[in-house]
């Protein structure tokens, strides 16, 4: 086989494919664009997902009708002009090989009118080839209408996944991308929709309560460090905000979205006093930082960024997280080493409604309870040894049990609706879901962009869960739903497992006694619903051993 040179247009597919490899990637580079070009408002529309139809339209500097001919060819941009820029980028986007990516695979679009023009201009790209150039009306600013995404790359197209699931990447991008530039103003409409609608916010704070809503955002705890290059304004859940997803954990910097990566290590060691294994901590990292301290260009999607040294940024983040919680009142789950001298809180009245005594004259157990421990674990007293049980993880396999949610679970309808706040690409997921919730016994209504009305919840946890609040097991529903469309048994285990007791709950001897009878009677009582381990046994012999005896 001889070697030979690519034909030209493979050669902008296969770049392409580097760049833009689904619409969520294509969305990101072009509103980039759009904030690269000083755009204080922004205007987003995706239709089919974004496989169908993408537009975005901003109120930027705009481009000349010759910008708009060289803006479509590979490596031509404004944004570098010399080597030695690489070493101070502050542009969103600076390769130049975005807006000619996508042209050469999609049926684009480009209408602008430069600052100072007295008309616009439009070109039409197919497949890499100029096929309109000719002039438009436009106000100052920049459209780009993307149609038929990888239409002349089948082999791509196919594995793109099915619409819905493609427009929750593309919302899931913008999220980050609105968060990360609180100082402009967007518009999103998904599928015909008007998903998010949010004026410019006078901080990163006032545009996380926006997207999160006001219940979330006051929740969280406030920290500014400095340090020589560096300065972080950083927003950390406390731990009763834990998720099950990383998906909300971000990092900005210098208005930039990243993925945390290993810098976020650090801060997952600080919580881990404080989460049970399989909990992950939200938190909103705002880092701007010297130019000269940073390497963006280490990604072709730009999504990693490489540090001239990693663990200086790395200490910051943990010292960041260290002094969020520090100043938390909130009780830990205890560890081996501090499970004696963890605090307790007074025992909820309504367990008794969960943990029924058993009814009298029933048959002696054959275990006892010796008591509780560090407000988090039941020890039993077996007839081969000790049990310590994990009080939470039994009474989530206990609840996650007592229905079987293919046969629909009877709810109960709340005295007053509750209003649900939750980010609008996890709003348009519930949406989709509401019948499947609905079977679960839960009720949701839709109320207003990313807002929800709860009218009914399952009836065996409505009391105990209005008393702990609906929000999170809500958000965690929301946030298995952007992983895909979860089978009915994934939507029950967060919905059933939000009311189990947790860990510094004081539970009364009976009420020990009626959980653990109830868990031993499960199906499954070894793991708890997300597989983690319920009791650790030792045996008599075992400890006769560790004791000299």
């Amino acid at each position: 086989m001889r070697i030979r040179r690519l034909d030209e247009g493979v050669i902008r597919k296969i770049a392409a494919g580097e760049v833009v490899d689904r619409p969520a990637s294509a969305l990101k580079e072009l509103v980039e664009n759009s904030l690269d070009a000083g755009a204080r408002r922004i205007a987003v529309e995706v239709a089919e997902g974004g496989i169908a139809r993408l537009v975005v339209a901003d109120d930027g500097h705009g481009m000349t009708p010759e910008e708009l001919r060289l803006a479509v060819e590979r490596h031509t941009t404004s944004k570098l002009q010399t080597e030695e820029d690489l070493r101070h980028i502050r542009t969103l986007g600076f390769r130049g090989e975005a807006l000619a990516a996508i042209c050469a695979v999609a049926r684009v679009t480009l209408v602008s009118r430069a600052a100072g023009a007295e008309e616009g201009h439009e070109v039409r790209v197919e497949g890499g080839r100029l096929v309109v150039d000719r002039p438009a009306a436009h106000p100052v600013g920049t459209t780009v209408v993307v149609e038929d995404l990888f239409w002349n790359v089948p082999a791509r197209r196919q594995f793109l996944d099915s619409p819905g699931a493609e427009a929750r990447r593309t919302l899931g991008v913008l999220r980050r991308i609105v968060l990360a530039r609180p100082e402009t103003a967007f518009t999103v409409r998904s599928e015909g929709r008007e998903v998010l609608t949010v004026p410019p916010a006078p901080s990163p704070l006032f545009r996380i309560r926006q997207v999160y809503g006001a219940e979330f955002a006051e929740e969280l705890l406030p920290v500014e460090l400095r340090d020589p290059g560096f300065h972080l304004r950083a927003w950390f859940g406390p731990p009763e905000l834990a998720r099950p997803t990383r998906v909300d954990q971000h990092l900005f910097l210098s208005g930039r979205p990243v993925r945390p990566g290993t810098l976020g290590v650090g801060i997952a060691q600080v919580y881990a006093r404080y989460l049970p294994r399989g909990s992950h901590p939200a938190y909103f990292l705002y880092l701007d930082v010297d130019p000269e301290l940073v390497d963006v260009n280490v990604h072709p999607r730009k999504e990693e960024v490489r540090f001239r040294s990693e663990e200086a940024a790395m200490d910051l983040l943990r010292r960041a997280a260290m002094r969020a919680l520090g100043g938390t009142p909130s009780t830990p789950v205890p560890s081996a080493a501090g499970a004696w001298a963890s605090p307790q809180a007074a025992a909820p009245a309504e367990e008794a409604a969960l943990f029924a005594a058993p009814s009298a004259g029933g048959r002696p157990e054959p275990w006892r309870v010796v008591g509780q421990v560090g407000g988090a674990y039941i020890v039993l007293e077996e007839e081969g040894g000790l049990t310590v049980l994990d009080q939470h993880a039994a009474h989530e396999r206990v609840l996650f049990e007592r229905h079987r949610p293919e046969a629909g679970v009877p709810s109960q309808e709340l005295l007053v609706p509750v209003q649900i706040t939750v980010p609008f690409d996890r709003a348009a997921a519930l949406r989709r879901a509401l019948p499947e919730l609905r079977t679960l016994g839960v009720v949701l209504e839709p109320f207003g962009e990313g807002t929800f009305l709860l009218r009914a919840w399952p009836a065996a946890l409505a009391d105990r869960q209005s008393r702990l609040g609906f929000q999170e097991p809500i958000a965690a529903v929301a946030e298995r739903l952007l992983d895909g469309e979860p089978p009915l048994v994934e939507l029950w285990r967060e919905v059933a497992c939000a009311a189990a007791v947790r860990a510094g709950e004081v539970l009364p001897p009976a009420e020990q006694e009626a959980l653990v009878r109830q868990w031993k009677a499960t199906r499954e009582p070894a793991r708890c619903p997300h597989g983690r381990p319920v009791a650790v046994h030792l045996p008599w012999d075992e400890l006769a051993r560790k004791l000299g005896r």
